[in-house]
């Protein structure tokens, strides 16, 4: 999955008003002075068409001094730790401060799985919100509603290792045991002192989101759209013969 978060001065990222991988503009200190010279040039080039010709020379030697002042002046007004960029895409801003996103707030994490239980749902999206600030304690979060998704299967949900060894037993996708026990052992590592870093690993904690839905998405989703459609296109009397025969 690549890393498309919002990253300060990057040519583009995944803009958090639409969600469009997307180019976006820069404005900060160093460009302010620029943009305002920019501005009053155009501005006095338009006024300068009605004014008669000896009076230019006046015109050009204010604006020299103009900008020059400006160059000197401006950045007094806007402190180097403030920037904006501007999404090209939807044309709507994100404000930083010290290099940090600080507006809007939201994330660029999908939703949560629609089948899972509303309890886990609130969980993922408190890790959601606090994923940038702390990957660690999203990344605790999202370990415990891994324990809560596997007791809405079925398992106990006391013991997230118990409960893996069982599906295992049962027949589990190997594939889908490496997604429960990445997420099992990075969140170990969130609340128990481990080999892996999360203090400040936000790509970690953002695959980690990832990780829940797919797992929700195999053992819950998946399970539920098959026997919908079993139910759709096979017949009562027809299911309960195969039920019969299959003992």
């Amino acid at each position: 999955m690549p890393n498309n978060l919002p990253t300060y001065k990057t040519d583009a990222f995944e803009c958090p008003h639409c969600r469009v991988v997307s180019q976006q503009r820069w404005f900060d200190a160093s460009y302010s002075d620029k943009v305002v010279n920019a501005i009053i040039s155009h501005q006095f080039l338009e006024y300068r068409k009605g004014i008669q010709d000896y009076k230019q020379e006046c015109i050009e030697k204010f604006l020299v001094v103009i900008k020059a002042t400006f160059s000197r002046e401006f950045n007094n007004y806007i402190p180097d730790s403030f920037a904006i960029s501007t999404c090209e895409s939807c044309g709507d801003i994100a404000l930083w401060i010290n290099q940090e996103i600080i507006y809007p707030r939201k994330s660029t994490i999908d939703p949560p799985n629609k089948d899972l239980e509303e309890g886990i749902k609130s969980l993922y999206l408190e890790a959601a919100n606090i994923f940038k600030d702390s990957p660690k304690g999203a990344t605790a979060l999202l370990r415990l509603a891994l324990q809560m998704l596997l007791k809405q299967i079925g398992k106990e949900g006391r013991n997230i290792n118990s409960d893996i060894r069982e599906l295992v037993t049962d027949g589990l996708s190997p594939k889908i045991q490496q997604a429960l026990d990445l997420l099992r052992v990075v969140g170990n590592n969130a609340v128990h002192p481990g080999q892996i870093n999360l203090d400040d690993n936000q790509e970690v904690a953002l695959k980690l989101f990832h990780i829940l839905n797919f797992i929700a998405d195999e053992l819950i989703t998946k399970p539920k759209e098959l026997e919908a459609l079993y139910n759709d296109v096979v017949p009562e009397s027809t299911r309960n013969h195969i039920a019969q025969t299959d003992g």
